[in-house]
């Protein structure tokens, strides 16, 4: 797990820092799930879907960010969680289109 969180970009922390770190990113994305559920209504798969969708949303954007290098800002941190929480949307928002679609 580590080596995970070092890969995305976050720095390395004692077991109970990462715990702690690990139940914020999950409250977070089902808060941010729940919201566009509202949002969505039926063009969404459900909180818990959504949470899953935005997780690997967020990845995916937080290692293209850190792939591409740019700095924005004074804290790099700060602007990588800006990045994957819109990732995660941009990502639901795109599988929500296509369901409607499909």
């Amino acid at each position: 797990m580590r080596a995970y969180f070092l890969m995305l970009g976050l720095p390395d922390m004692a077991t109970p820092q990462m715990a702690v770190l690990i139940a914020v990113i999950v409250a977070a994305a089902f808060a941010l799930a729940w919201i566009a559920d509202a949002i969505l209504g039926d063009g969404c798969f459900g909180v818990f879907f959504n949470a899953v969708i935005l997780l690997i949303g967020a990845t995916i954007g937080a290692l293209i960010w850190k792939r591409l290098g740019y700095a924005i800002g004074t804290s790099p941190q700060a602007t990588a969680a800006i990045v994957s929480a819109g990732a995660g949307m941009v990502l639901l928002l795109i599988g929500g289109v296509l369901r409607r679609w499909i």
